[in-house]
């Protein structure tokens, strides 16, 4: 019993974990346990490290009463070795990663053929450096004041190539229909989406290919078709599989907005109640965040420069089916 707890052993006992810890985390991505997964995939990941860590040290406390000294030193020089590869090949694999990162960050897809007086795809193609869509993105045009019914976004991460149809005869099946287009994306060898080809005339309401996501105005929907507007400067629509990604009408979309701003020119002191003569709420405040949207109204948290609740209000998003907000989309993790 004594021999368990030698220095030796006990450096056996801690290797193993840290050892298989990392060879779980491998194991999960080499069957791709936490694709599609969304948030979770990491926590899953994460998990088949643990689960091999905890089967390891337990496996260690037998493998080491039963081994000879000169065995366990020659286990932990080699336990050693491959944790100190496994470091140099993760490091190694984010530095890559990031380097790939900053040159997609410096780079806007064109069209190769693009449509006349029409700026296709890079127009609205949005990057960060924290990996988030930009901060106050204005939807809306100015000479476009027909706000649709929502935004749809496409899931990439289940459905890799994205299929437009034409006219369509909207009592019969997709399957009883051909694509006229399509916007297929690929992964690199870090996971991340590559903008594999676009139609010509492709300008959606905003996009970020290199996380895979697009966002397009929502015209009409069906039962299995959705109608969408395909370029935002020329009105242009072509229909979707509506079952291949999430359908967000506008209150689902306000509310999933990280926060709202006025547009220039459109202020307004926020409200006690969604009516215009109520009570004004004349709190100092910098930072609107979403609560509840009631028809052209919307409740929102006032906070200020920390991000601390000062408040609460009532705003108008809308008047006369024009939008008065700009907001700012979701951060982009694994969706």
């Amino acid at each position: 019993m004594k021999n368990i707890f030698k220095p030796a052993r006990i450096a056996f006992y801690i290797l193993m974990l840290v050892t298989f810890f990392i060879v779980g985390l491998y194991f999960a991505g080499l069957i791709d346990a936490g694709k599609g997964q969304g948030l979770a995939g990491g926590a899953i990941v994460v998990g088949y490290g643990f689960l091999f860590a905890v089967i390891a040290f337990i496996a260690s406390f037998f493998i080491a009463h039963f081994a000879t000294h000169k065995f366990i030193v020659y286990a932990n020089i080699g336990l050693l070795a491959v944790i100190i590869i496994a470091y140099g090949i993760t490091h190694y694999r984010y530095v890559q990663h990031q380097k790939s990162k900053e040159k997609k960050e410096q780079f806007r897809p064109k069209s190769t053929t693009p449509t006349s007086q029409v700026e296709p795809m890079g127009m609205v193609t949005f990057y960060k450096h924290d990996g988030s869509l930009p901060n106050s993105v204005n939807i809306q045009d100015e000479e476009n004041d027909k706000l649709g019914l929502g935004f749809f976004k496409p899931n990439f991460f289940q459905y890799s190539t994205l299929f437009f149809y034409g006219n369509v005869t909207l009592e019969k099946s997709i399957t009883q229909h051909n694509p006229v287009d399509s916007l297929p994306l690929g992964r690199d060898q870090f996971g991340d989406f590559t903008l594999i080809a676009a139609p010509p005339w492709l300008l959606p309401e905003a996009m970020n290919p290199s996380f895979g996501i697009f966002y397009f105005n929502v015209k009409s929907v069906s039962r299995e078709f959705i109608e969408v507007e395909v370029n935002k400067k020329t009105g242009q629509t072509a229909y979707l599989n509506k079952h291949i990604g999430q359908l967000l009408f506008w209150p689902e979309f306000l509310l999933s907005t990280a926060s709202i701003e006025f547009l220039e020119g459109k202020s307004q002191t926020p409200k006690i109640k969604p009516l215009d003569y109520a009570a004004e709420v004349h709190t100092p405040f910098l930072k609107m965040k979403p609560l509840q949207v009631k028809d052209e109204w919307i409740q929102v948290v006032l906070k200020n420069q920390n991000f601390q609740e000062v408040d609460k209000g009532w705003i108008r998003w809308k008047r006369d089916n024009k939008l008065l907000i700009k907001f700012e989309l979701p951060n982009i993790s694994t969706p």
